[in-house]
């Protein structure tokens, strides 16, 4: 053919404004490489049949837009979409347009934001999890009623026609085996769990446990008046539904959040901490005083429960590339800095399965597993004995106990948001200084007022008891830029594992908080308190000294692309591009 180099086959044509210069003449200009242009990937339509179907689009939202007018209909072609994008997105099926289809048109209910609802509807839900869990440690103050004082001397007709249930009136050996096991049930799930998650995903196993969650929930109050047997039973599976809640997170984190926004999605996604409380101590304070008594806090923590996961699976994905409402810009903004988790064309490595030797001997891994120890024994003396200690050791009424309580989950909440937007926006110290200094924050506060508690006198120093109580709780906020986003930092795409030992730890805190209470402080009294708060204060100090010595904040070697196991496979390389020289 005319114009073509007969051993290359690539075309040959002066460049624009030559003048038509000859091969092989003085003035001949040096030979331009232009790249051919392969067609883009999964293409089915050609130009015309491209241009049909835009077309037709466009007719039929105009003869849409008419008919509206017509009928009255205050409904646009844009908002018709936005619905369909929204049905296509509860319904798990894909609808999309061309590629080349406007990007202003996509996402006309969130714009570019859909990784931050995901974020929101996921936080209630890891939120109405934990509330589940929460809605005895406080209704067991309640459930028995008062004990008339001559409950002794009481004949059985008095005794039935009296409001106090002795049946529910627990021991404290009782009260602690209703506490440790919700901690057995989460020990015994939690791993299964995580395997579960990284094969099916979190939007099936999360959905799935919470609905189990919001059932043994509503199952509580039959199950105690059943029997003590059937009581530990409903525990336990709510234990075993916490279970998945810091390994979701983990999962949710690392494939919706992008690399500069970590921090602020570990923020809000770990303050299920505080929401939970927020959300059950006053209702429960509220409810327990009132006159639907004590069984409808679990019966309203059971339907919320329904209706947020209910959300949740229908609007939920697994990865931002399986959403059908997630634009292709933000879609990139996700996926920048990822090549470890969305693998393209080229020669990397993708480490498919998770390094467990590498990471168990990775010095910066086992800062963030000490620092999640010492947190979450602070965490578990908050979450499962703030009530009893302002309750029996201050003195303070139930209804006054539930708004003391919700108090600190509260500012908690505003300086987890604080700390994540700031330890992601401040630039002039050094990424591991960040984690060393919120960490400290974080640990070293609560591990010093709870000394500084442990010092005070709870009868004569009331009110200060309580505001510092108060202030060791809402400290703990400073953990979001601490070990919580060192754990993302450095497992990357294996941040679900991290996050299912740092779950395990939990766990294990859960056990060992209410048998420690049990064993040093049975009667809660100020004297056996303080000896608690010294061991968790010491805890927390030493914990943090640990971690501020290895922590980092660099990704590991075995979470980059050029890491090389047994377990890692390397991408297809990537084709050759064809090119045409111009002369």
């Amino acid at each position: 053919m005319e114009n073509m180099d007969p051993e290359t086959g690539n075309f040959l044509r002066p460049p624009p404004g030559s003048g038509g210069v000859q091969p092989g003449s003085a003035e001949e200009p040096e030979p331009v490489i232009v790249p051919r242009q392969l067609p883009r990937p999964n293409r089915k339509l050609d130009k015309n049949q491209k241009k049909d179907k835009d077309e037709k689009y466009k007719k039929d939202e105009d003869e849409s837009d008419e008919k509206d007018k017509k009928d009255g209909s205050s409904k646009s072609a844009k908002e018709k979409t936005t619905q369909k994008r929204f049905i296509a997105s509860i319904s798990g099926r894909s609808w999309k347009r061309d590629e080349d289809e406007n990007e202003q048109g996509n996402n006309c209910i969130f714009g570019n934001q859909i990784r931050f609802t995901i974020m929101v509807i996921s936080t209630l839900c890891l939120s109405s999890i934990l509330s589940n869990i929460l809605t005895f440690n406080f209704a067991f103050i309640c459930m028995a009623g008062e004990k008339p004082e001559n409950w002794g001397n009481m004949t059985l007709e008095e005794r039935e026609a009296s409001s106090y249930r002795e049946d529910l009136d627990y021991s404290s050996a009782q009260r602690s085996t209703l506490f440790m096991v919700v901690a057995v049930g989460a020990l015994i799930a939690v791993f299964p769990m995580t395997i579960m998650l990284n094969k099916f995903g979190s939007r099936m196993v999360f959905g799935v446990l919470g609905f189990i969650s919001a059932a043994s929930t509503l199952l509580v109050p039959l199950a105690a008046n059943t029997g003590f047997v059937t009581m530990i039973l409903a525990r336990m599976v709510q234990g075993m539904a916490f279970s998945a809640c810091l390994p979701v997170m983990g999962s949710i984190t690392s494939h919706w959040s992008t690399l500069k926004q970590n921090g602020i999605f570990i923020a809000i996604l770990s303050s299920f901490l505080q929401i939970g409380p927020i959300f059950t101590m006053p209702i429960s304070g509220e409810l327990c005083t009132s006159s639907f008594g004590w069984p409808m806090i679990f019966y309203l923590h059971g339907v919320v429960s329904i209706i947020l996961f209910t959300v949740f699976i229908l609007y939920h994905r697994n990865t931002p590339t399986n959403h059908p409402m997630v634009a292709r810009t933000e879609l990139v903004k996700v996926m920048i800095g990822k090549g470890s988790i969305y693998s393209g064309p080229g020669k990397q490595k993708v480490s498919k399965k998770v390094p467990y030797g590498a990471m168990y001997k990775d010095p910066a891994i086992w800062a963030v597993l000490v620092a999640a120890f010492g947190n979450m024994m602070g965490t578990q003396l908050s979450l499962q004995f703030m009530p009893t200690y302002i309750n029996k050791v201050l003195f303070l009424p139930v209804q006054q106990t539930g708004v003391a309580a919700a108090i600190s989950p509260v500012i908690m909440f505003f300086i987890k948001i604080f700390a994540g937007q700031t330890s992601d926006r401040i630039k002039f110290i050094s990424d591991t200084m960040k984690l060393r200094i919120y960490n400290t924050l974080a640990m070293g506060g609560m591990g010093f007022l709870f000394i500084c508690l442990a010092l005070l006198d709870p009868r004569n120093q009331k009110s200060f008891c309580l505001i510092v109580l108060i202030a060791s709780t809402c400290i703990l906020g400073f953990n979001s830029g601490g070990f919580f986003k060192s754990s993302q930092m450095v497992s990357r795409q294996h941040s679900h594992f991290t996050m299912a030992n740092i779950s395990f730890l939990n766990c294990v805190c859960m056990l060992l908080t209410p048998l420690l209470n049990e064993v040093v402080a049975p009667e809660n009294t100020p004297e056996t308190w303080s000896i608690v708060l010294w061991i968790h204060g010491i805890t927390l100090l030493t914990t943090n000294v640990f971690f501020c010595i290895f922590c980092s904040a660099k990704p590991a070697p075995w979470t980059l692309d050029t890491w090389s196991n047994r377990s890692s496979k390397v991408a297809p390389e990537k084709p050759q591009v064809p090119e045409i020289q111009v002369r």
